[in-house]
């Protein structure tokens, strides 16, 4: 069995079977004398479930994920015809939708089903993630790009945000800071006064211990 073979094996497993049938075939390598082969292969990274589930479903469902692929690279060939790009659009979703019923019928949570159709429809919109896919080899959840990408077109220019008003002041917030830096300054000007008796007390004692003696 060839180093591609045992890949596509190794992608097929049931998802808790991965680490240990990978780690195995490193060892082979490395005993083999393929130790840069062997470590390539250590280093793949275990699947997350939605990843795992479609390289599942790139196996099991052939037929619609076909169908995407051909709707995925229709799409990027529809760019100047508004027809063309409307047939491939319909396509995919009339694909995405069998696949999505199929993901969430595999056991798996919500969330791992959504992300996989996510990572299904990103995938068919490149080359490098349709190969992947058609061979069900996908190591990494993909994000499908914008509209405007998706459809080969310039995107529209959004119509520039009103500025937002500025923060209306809480008059009750406001009567306290005034009220705040008026006593601040009374007990600033207390303190001056204080000290000023304190000076005259100290004076007027002085005076009276002079006139005992």
């Amino acid at each position: 069995m060839s180093l591609e073979e045992e890949l596509d094996r190794l992608y097929a497993l049931p998802l808790n079977e991965f680490t240990a049938a990978r780690d195995e075939l490193a060892k082979r390598l490395r005993a083999d004398g393929e130790r840069d082969l062997a470590d390539e292969v250590k280093g793949l990274r275990k699947p997350t479930v939605a990843v795992w589930l479609v390289n599942q479903l790139a196996r099991e469902r052939e037929m619609d994920v076909k169908r995407l692929l051909k709707a995925g690279e229709a799409l990027g060939k529809a760019q100047a015809s508004a027809k063309g790009f409307a047939e491939a659009r319909s396509d995919e979703q009339h694909a995405l939708e069998r696949l999505a019923s199929a993901a969430r019928e595999a056991g798996v949570g919500p969330q791992a089903a959504d992300r996989a159709i996510q990572t299904l429809r990103a995938a068919s919109l490149s080359e490098e993630g349709r190969d992947l896919l058609k061979r069900g080899r996908l190591t990494e959840e993909l994000e499908p790009p914008g509209f405007e990408a998706l459809a080969g077109m310039p995107a529209t220019k959004r119509p520039k945000a009103k500025p937002e008003p500025p923060p209306r002041k809480n008059p009750k917030l406001k009567k306290a800071q005034e009220r705040v830096r008026k006593l601040k300054a009374e007990a600033e000007r207390a303190e001056r006064e204080a000290t000023a008796a304190a000076e005259r007390l100290a004076q007027a004692e002085a005076e009276l211990a002079r006139l005992e003696a």
